[in-house]
């Protein structure tokens, strides 16, 4: 073959790998690009995550909103707020400080035995005011987390078989009606001329029956005794300052309730 004729072969194997070489180094400035690029974003989306972290852990974390508890309230006049006006009743008084709804089923003359049937109507609705046992099914209509009861002071300071009766039916029906509620059960609240030791009969037969069924038994002791400021005109019923000091009085020796 004459030499013209091979030139443009040459020419052609000459260009082939050129052409080749090229093509190589644009692929790899392609990839030094892309490398380069993702080297500048990782810190970005670094700086993303970081910032992203920090503020979840700045943002405040929800709080369950705690459960408002629903108390129920069995007792006498003392708990009905004889002589103050309702907000001023010691068991309203407590629920204010502790957040509590409640339902006063207190009735004035009632007791474990005691009924009333003197002006039952302006009291209960009734002719004559259901005692203790007789109000359990208005505490359990009522549905509470809590039910508390106070008094005994109208059922006399002496031990009958009677009282001591109606104090286990009083506590049992309680526990029957409501087996998941807290049942607490105060000593008789005492009038300014009692002392922490008046009726030392009645208070052990009440510890017992309520801790029988799972309750708790609460000795308020005497906040009004030797007070008789805190006693209003009727020279009996505590007045608005009385029954602050009932209030007070139970609030610290009350247990924790859920």
């Amino acid at each position: 073959m004459r030499a013209e004729g091979l030139a443009p072969l040459i020419r052609g194997d000459i260009m082939r790998p050129k052409r080749i070489t090229l093509i190589w180094l644009a692929a790899l400035a392609v990839v030094t690009l892309a490398l380069v690029a993702m080297a500048l974003v990782k810190p970005s989306l670094d700086a993303v995550g970081a910032n992203t972290a920090s503020v979840a852990r700045q943002m405040p974390t929800a709080t369950p909103t705690p459960k408002q508890l629903k108390v129920a309230f069995i007792g006498d006049s003392y708990t009905a707020g004889a002589g103050v006006l309702p907000q001023d009743a010691w068991p309203s008084v407590l629920a204010g400080s502790r957040g509590w709804t409640i339902v006063n089923l207190a009735r004035g003359g009632t007791g474990y035995v005691a009924a009333w049937a003197s002006g039952g109507q302006k009291a209960c609705g009734q002719d004559v005011c259901p005692n203790y046992v007789g109000m359990v099914p208005a505490a359990v209509a009522a549905a509470p987390d809590v039910v508390i009861v106070a008094g005994g002071r109208n059922d006399g300071q002496k031990m009958s078989s009677e009282l001591q009766q109606n104090v286990l039916a009083t506590f049992s029906a309680l526990r029957k009606g409501l087996p998941n509620a807290k049942i607490i059960a105060l000593s008789p609240i005492l009038a300014a001329d009692d002392s922490a030791s008046s009726f030392p009969d009645l208070k052990p037969v009440v510890s017992a029956a309520v801790q029988a069924v799972g309750g708790t038994y609460v000795d308020l002791g005497a906040p009004l005794g030797g007070h008789p400021e805190l006693i209003g005109p009727d020279g009996v019923h505590p007045n608005t300052a009385g029954q602050k000091a009932l209030a007070d009085a139970t609030d610290k020796l009350l247990p924790k309730l859920p």
